[in-house]
């Protein structure tokens, strides 16, 4: 499994039990979320007198305590379809973007490209007995999305992706088609036959960035709920009723 690297954004105030953070900017350079090298920080000493700690501090330990867990990234995406309904499915964490946005990857044919933008994510840590509930927006990232510093992300992503992973955008039929008994023909491993070079992005491939607005975290071993939420520009935290 990939290793997912964070960096931190440290608290900046402590007011009462809430402690407020700014967020990190989408230009503070292309670095993913990592902790700060050669220090090491143990939950308590991160901690409040009421146990609060920033979500992108805690999610640290969290990661860390799962990295070698087979689908510990694996999330589980809610949306809302045309008609009103719910929709969930699992999806696979991608890493953080340097803005701090959750990264996923799609095809453009999917039905949750077509669905409600407004979604929460929820990741389940089985090692810690931990949950966090990511409620925001999902910009879905193509070839002519406005942002030049997200598509270069996307293309960068294109090419980080195993093999197999690349296969399936060059699949003719979109998601929920008519099944085909007859394996589709498509590039080996997304490369160029004669080079094996990796095949330019095609247009079907998505990248997902969902920009947090609220992070809803509890903790079972001892019943524990945090509520992190962002309001113009800075990011607060206080501890809640479970």
């Amino acid at each position: 499994m990939q290793a997912v690297r964070l960096s931190l954004v440290a608290a900046a105030s402590l007011v009462r039990g809430t402690r407020s953070f700014a967020p990190a900017s989408r230009n503070a350079g292309a670095r993913s979320f990592a902790a700060p090298a050669g220090r090491s920080r143990t939950m308590s000493s991160m901690e409040d007198a009421g146990g609060v700690v920033p979500w992108r501090e805690r999610i640290v330990g969290s990661i860390a305590k799962s990295r070698k867990i087979r689908g510990g990234n694996y999330v589980q995406l809610a949306s809302v379809d045309e008609s009103g309904l719910p929709r969930v499915r699992t999806v696979v964490f991608r890493g953080f973007a340097p803005d701090g946005c959750l990264k996923i990857i799609t095809d453009a044919r999917s039905q949750k490209v077509q669905q409600s933008k407004h979604v929460e994510v929820c990741w389940w840590f089985s090692q810690s007995s931990e949950q966090y509930r990511f409620a925001g927006e999902l910009a879905y990232v193509g070839a002519d999305y406005p942002d030049a510093d997200r598509v270069a992300l996307r293309k960068q992503m294109w090419g980080n992706l195993s093999d197999n992973a690349r296969e399936q955008f060059f699949w003719a039929h979109p998601p929920r088609g008519a099944f085909d008994a007859e394996p589709e023909d498509v590039p080996k491993g997304g490369r160029a036959e004669d080079t094996g070079n990796v095949l330019p992005v095609p247009d079907v491939f998505l990248l997902g960035l969902l920009e947090p607005t609220s992070v809803d975290y509890l903790r079972l071993t001892d019943n524990f709920r945090q509520m992190d939420t962002a309001a113009e520009g800075a990011w607060a935290a206080a501890r809640v009723n479970p």
